[in-house]
């Protein structure tokens, strides 16, 4: 007799058209760490008396089908999911960009290196792929500007550069927009470019709290070794919650509220279809106060509610009438060695602060939640041994008058403005 393992299962997910309306055709395969959704239904003691000592058959109960799904945090798949906790994203396309920083003016003979173009700074009469040297970097910045974007070359014609006020930097935007410039090179012989390309080129998909109507999906979690795949119609996302930490696997933890199961023999998800799937360790998250990085910080948690209620009216089949959203929440930790003051400052005054935690994959691939105002309480310091000194602020977020809403999240990567809609 087979038996099922967690290696082998399944879980596909598709938008309803209605709610509670099981979706019909192909889903989409989703990666995931573990599962806890699932339908119960309990059993009622029999109140009758007078049957003898023995108690009648118990009588069923309502049925619940909620749960935890946890996933791995992937810059594509990511998206359905937050598209299930704040609605449809606002997605557009984002051009890649880069920049060269000039410490100095440029000597002669120096070069930058442009989509593999090389381009050369000269001291005397300029020509072809050369800029002449003037007496001051800021200048010769501008007149590069002005040589670069002349150019015929059918490599740099690609980007349109500038020079940002104030500073001795070449600005780089790639002209088209979409990841294809992500692969646009940059190098320099005397000079700090960037990164070795162009980066953030892409799709923005962009996701904000607070929406009064929320998606509903039907999720298949399959058994196929029994085989048992049980369809769950009507799920609805409660909550995502996030753990940032030094070292191990990025994963977000999503609560889900049902209608309700069916247990079938076979898939029902069709074809299923599926995304390249990449990767996230924690390494590579950060965390911002103001955009700039919290300082001797040793991990952080952030945790978005629907606080969905739950529609329980009187039906004789057992299943909730709907799951609507409430007064939304966001919850929250930063935990930090105490080296400075900046924090404890903004919770004794009271002082709102943007954070925003994030995850960079690389070019044009990020995950980003901006809680836009928090609130820090004012945390108890302890000295316990002669160990380093740690302030934990356990934080509460609130609507921002001029965004408009408590939290945004973006996701940046290569899937085209219709994929999550």
């Amino acid at each position: 007799m087979a038996r099922a393992y967690g290696s082998s299962a399944t879980l596909l997910m598709k938008r309803e058209n209605a709610y509670g309306s099981r979706a019909s055709g192909d889903y989409v395969r989703m990666p995931f760490n573990r599962c806890s959704l699932g339908s119960e239904q309990g059993l009622i003691d029999d109140p009758v008396l007078g049957q003898g000592r023995d108690p009648l058959a118990p009588l069923r109960d309502v049925i619940n089908d909620e749960g935890d799904i946890v996933v791995p945090v992937d810059p594509r798949y990511l998206g359905f999911w937050l598209t299930g906790l704040f609605g449809d994203p606002t997605s557009s396309t984002v051009a890649a960009s880069g920049y060269i920083d000039f410490a100095a003016n440029p000597s002669d003979g120096d070069t930058i290196t442009l989509d593999g173009t090389i381009w050369t700074f000269v001291s005397g009469v300029a020509s072809g792929n050369e800029t002449q040297i003037q007496a001051t970097a800021t200048q010769t910045i501008d007149q590069l500007v002005t040589d670069l974007n002349a150019s015929a070359d059918v490599n740099i014609d690609d980007a349109t550069c500038s020079r940002p006020t104030g500073t001795q930097r070449l600005l780089i935007p790639h002209g088209t927009a979409g990841a294809a410039g992500n692969a646009f090179t940059l190098a320099a012989s005397a000079a700090t470019a960037s990164g070795p390309t162009l980066s953030g080129g892409g799709y923005s998909h962009v996701f904000a709290s607070g929406a009064d109507v929320l998606p509903s999906y039907s999720i298949e979690v399959g058994m196929p070794q029994v085989p048992a795949f049980f369809v769950h119609a009507g799920v609805m996302l409660n909550s995502i919650a996030l753990e940032f930490q030094r070292s191990g696997a990025a994963a977000a933890t999503l609560g889900a509220i049902a209608q309700g199961e069916t247990r079938f023999s076979s898939s029902q998800g069709g074809t299923p279809a599926t995304l390249p799937f990449s990767r996230i360790s924690q390494f590579q998250g950060s965390i911002t106060r103001g955009a700039s990085p919290v300082g001797n910080l040793t991990s952080g948690s952030l945790t978005y509610s629907n606080n969905l209620e739950k529609i329980e009216t009187i039906r004789s089949d057992g299943l909730i009438e709907g799951a609507d959203p409430t007064v939304a929440a966001l919850t929250g930790r930063i935990d930090v060695r105490f080296a400075d003051t900046a924090l404890i400052d903004d919770a004794a005054g009271g002082t709102p602060v943007n954070l925003e935690f994030g995850y960079t994959l690389g070019a044009g691939s990020k995950v980003l939640f901006s809680a836009l105002e928090v609130y820090l309480p004012k945390p108890k310091l302890a000295v316990d041994g002669p160990g380093g000194v740690q302030a934990s602020f356990d934080f509460q977020g609130a609507m921002n008058e001029t965004e408009g809403r408590m939290l945004t999240a973006t996701l940046i990567n290569d899937l085209d403005v219709t994929e999550y809609a």
